[in-house]
């Protein structure tokens, strides 16, 4: 039986920064940030039997001038047949597998960006990113592998009015869980966002991950949310993403609320 270590959905980068634009003044002077929500998907992945995840994670995030750092704590709770690995960010484990109904710390996650100031604005905006897993899930209730994992990222998006085209384009270094060897990834993501007005703002980004291992498929989602912008302090954004592959999650989606001080 396939072991598979799944990509939960949380916002593109692209499209946060695009919902995060009316406060990019006070960047300047430096900005804090808290994040949070809940996210829930179902899928067989190609197994006889579902795998629902619920996953929570609590963000902290600080911003000043072109540069970005986040640090993402979860709580992760997993039920299925014991063939995916939860909380994770894509890539495929194989191996034996038993079925899972448990829940607990899922993998830290830290994230630095920085954002080109010498790329000409009149192509567009360019991000570059730098992501590292810390293996904190407990890997014996198969909510995470135990190893660390490294992400290369660059995010590009190009207002052209209130429609702004993005993509995404990363490479992901996967650790080797005892007793597998993962291939490294690519992934890629291709969308657009829509700015309705200064409150609301809704996209579209279709997403597709190499899979890390001969036994499984690649993973394609759809993936769309709604940004709503209470005030200059509060974001909620609501989102949904459909698998159109066996590597992804047959449906998911959920809510996110950042606090800006």
């Amino acid at each position: 039986m396939q072991n598979k270590f799944i990509k939960k959905a949380w916002l593109p980068a692209a499209a946060v920064a695009l919902m995060a634009q009316p406060a990019l003044a006070e960047e300047e002077q430096g900005q804090w940030s808290f994040t949070t929500g809940i996210d829930y998907s179902s899928g067989d992945y190609g197994d006889e039997g579902d795998t629902d995840i619920l996953f929570v994670p609590f963000s902290l995030g600080y911003s000043q001038g072109p540069w970005a750092a986040k640090v993402t704590v979860p709580w992760v709770q997993i039920k299925g047949p014991g063939s995916v690995i939860g909380g994770g960010d894509g890539g495929v484990v194989v191996g034996g597998a038993e079925a899972i109904d448990d829940s607990g710390l899922g993998d830290i996650w830290a994230q630095l960006t920085y954002s080109l100031e010498s790329f000409p604005a009149d192509y567009g905006y360019l991000d570059l990113v730098g992501k590292v897993k810390f293996p904190t899930a407990d890997e014996d209730k198969g909510l995470g592998t135990g190893e660390f994992d490294y992400t290369l990222q660059v995010d590009y998006f190009k207002p052209l009015g209130k429609l702004t085209p993005m993509a995404t384009v990363a490479y992901k270094i996967k650790g080797d869980p005892e007793g597998s060897e993962l291939d490294n990834v690519f992934f890629l993501s291709a969308g657009a966002d829509y700015r309705l007005n200064e409150t609301i703002n809704f996209g579209a980004t279709l997403d597709w991950q190499d899979a890390s291992s001969s036994a499984s498929d690649d993973s394609l989602e759809i993936f769309n949310y709604l940004g709503y912008r209470v005030n200059d302090a509060n974001l909620l954004t609501f989102y949904s993403y459909i698998g159109l592959s066996d590597g992804s999650p047959d449906i998911g989606g959920g809510i996110q609320w950042k606090y800006s001080f």
